[in-house]
């Protein structure tokens, strides 16, 4: 473009589809919508269907108050809503919508219509394709509304080129519906797939309609599901979540609500992680679902178009009220977890029926990809793998004490040794990182698997696996094309085995034809996720053995350039304290 170009107003349309860009990424992303707007009209049902995994068509019923026909012109113009009239309304939301965005971005990118009948209003019906008008008519239902959206970015074969197969886009459709439902429990939400029947959830309480959610989900026992609540300062919390025997080896179902809305705030997951302390193993986590209900004058949702992201002025508090009601809330001891023993040692344990990684076509409500879960016993190998660490040809006589003396660990992260005149600070995670990134690049035993893991790509990450995957051979993974944008593992390196789904992500995401970078990158992506975390709880033996790797490593940096040992000498720890050695 000509540095010098004159600056001029954007048509109109283009105007539109950029900000549908913001707000409508993908069918989901016009449930979630269509869903808010039914929810702020008093719907006591909402009924969703899904042809071809929305980008067909999407349509919500509701039987809510309705929009008055004389209104029904203005609801797809740019910022119009009757949810905020000024400015102060920012600062004192009640509705899950206020931005008057959605169906104006939605209008922008597919074909609308919009019935609607209000009961002191004729019904009236709408029709706009993509940002054009059509008509509206004097017809509608007897009561609510009824939205339809239609060839989702068929105008827009680019932004169309990055939605995935209908099969996927279906499952995200599915977890926005039940992530909505959970937070009104008091009202009927049903959703068909194709004229099926796929989701029903009448009215219940919160507690029902968690465990409603959750009834697929064969990790789960509904009696270890208890309920807790707290009232804080303007701020009240209430929590669904398990007590000891249902649990994950990833933190997927620590699921945070504020005023309803689903958030994404990892200072809340830690809360709940920090929480539950040394109740579980490390390496699990429990199934959580919070809700934090705040007054709306210390809370501003008005930062990202998805209304995910929230400002707290009362953050700490609420952090701090989390961790106290889980920790005298949850019992002191928690059931033992069953856990499968490996058939052989240094195998690791598979389902009989081994996951694929193509969304299931069923009522079950699972992710977008489905997931295995991580070997549970992963703190005990991890354990066993740094103490069985290479040994000299010739079998010692006599085990030697080590030179050092361990003293614990501090924050629940650092491990504390004192060795000779100084003090030594050890990051457990990093140091256990590197130790199996060292592991990995001498690793030759290649699994393969019984059942290939299937698993769906972008576009451009095909067009890159066309070109380039033979290259994963060269590290034990076996890559075939199955299907338009569909591949299929194969074989993986046995230290890769707990955490496929974690391989699986890293090949969905890098594009680089650079053998060095691939190398670095993908030992350190399975080297980060294996190691032991920040909070994870270790005893000694582990901690020792752990230490002792430290201590033979020239350089001690994680595979991510980061140091990961300081040390305070005993010279410089006197003169902090104004003292001199004797």
């Amino acid at each position: 473009m000509d540095q010098y170009s004159r600056i001029e107003i954007l048509d109109p349309l283009v105007a539109q589809r950029i900000a549908a860009g913001e707000v409508i990424e993908r069918p989901a992303s016009v449930l979630r919508e269509l869903i808010d707007n039914a929810i702020d009209a008093g719907a006591q049902t909402i009924t969703a269907e899904i042809i071809g995994g929305g980008i067909e068509r999407i349509t919500v019923i509701d039987d809510g108050y309705g929009i008055a026909s004389e209104d029904l012109p203005l609801v797809c113009r740019s910022h119009a809503t009757s949810k905020v009239r000024t400015l102060d309304d920012l600062y004192h939301l009640s509705s899950m919508g206020f931005r008057g965005e959605a169906l104006y971005t939605i209008s922008a990118v597919a074909t609308l219509t919009i019935a609607s009948k209000r009961a002191d209003s004729e019904a009236a019906t709408l029709r706009i394709d993509n940002g054009n008008q059509v008509e509206i008519i004097a017809t509608g239902p007897q009561v609510g509304t009824k939205v339809d959206v239609e060839h989702l970015f068929a105008s827009i074969p680019a932004r169309k080129q990055f939605l995935k197969r209908p099969a996927t886009e279906l499952t995200m459709c599915r977890n926005v519906f039940i992530e909505k439902a959970l937070a009104f429990p008091h009202i009927t939400f049903r959703l068909y797939d194709e004229k099926s029947l796929r989701i029903d959830l009448p009215k219940a309480t919160l507690h029902q309609r968690v465990l409603a959610s959750l009834a697929s989900d064969k990790r789960v026992t509904p009696s270890d599901m208890i309920e807790l609540s707290e009232q804080g300062q303007r701020f009240s919390l209430r929590a669904i979540t398990s007590s000891g025997s249902s649990v994950r080896t990833d933190r997927s179902r620590i699921n945070i609500y504020v005023n309803k809305r689903p958030i994404e705030e990892y200072a809340f997951i830690q809360a709940v992680t920090y929480g539950y302390g040394s109740i579980l193993p490390g390496g699990l986590f429990p199934y959580c679902y919070l809700f934090i209900e705040v007054d709306s004058e210390l809370a501003d949702f008005n930062i990202h178009p998805a209304k995910r992201e929230v400002k707290l002025r009362n953050m700490a508090q609420i952090h701090q009220l989390i961790i106290a009601m889980l920790r005298t809330g949850l019992p002191s001891k928690v059931a033992s977890v069953p856990l499968s023993p490996a058939k052989e040692q240094n195998e690791f344990t598979f389902a009989k029926s081994p996951p694929s990684y193509r969304p299931s076509s069923s009522s079950e409500t699972t992710p977008i990809v489905s997931e295995k879960p991580t070997d549970e016993l992963w703190f005990a190998k991890a354990k066993e793998i740094l103490q069985n660490k290479a040994q000299p040809t010739a079998k010692p006589q006599k085990q030697e004490l080590p030179d050092f003396t361990y003293h614990g660990q501090l924050f629940s992260l650092f491990l504390l040794v004192e060795k000779g005149n100084s003090l030594f600070i050890i990051d457990q995670h990093a140091a256990h990182e590197r130790i199996l990134y060292d592991q990995l690049k001498e690793e030759k035993g290649i699994q393969r698997l019984m059942v290939p893991l299937e698993f769906e790509v972008e576009r451009s990450i095909d067009d890159f696996l066309l070109a380039n995957s033979p290259q994963y051979a060269n590290y034990g993974l076996e890559l075939s094309r199955s299907g338009d944008l569909l591949w299929s593992l194969s074989t993986i390196p046995a230290l890769f085995k707990p955490i496929e789904q974690q391989v699986i992500a890293f090949i969905s995401s890098f594009a680089s034809t650079d053998t060095a970078e691939l190398e670095k990158r993908l030992y350190a992506t399975i080297a980060c996720h294996s190691a032991i975390k920040d909070g994870d709880i270790i005893d000694q033996h582990t901690a020792i053995a752990l230490i002792e790797h430290v201590f033979t490593l020239e350089h001690p940096v994680c595979p991510h350039g980061r140091m990961f040992v300081v040390e305070i000498t005993k010279e410089q720890l006197f003169s902090s304290v104004d003292r001199t050695l004797s």
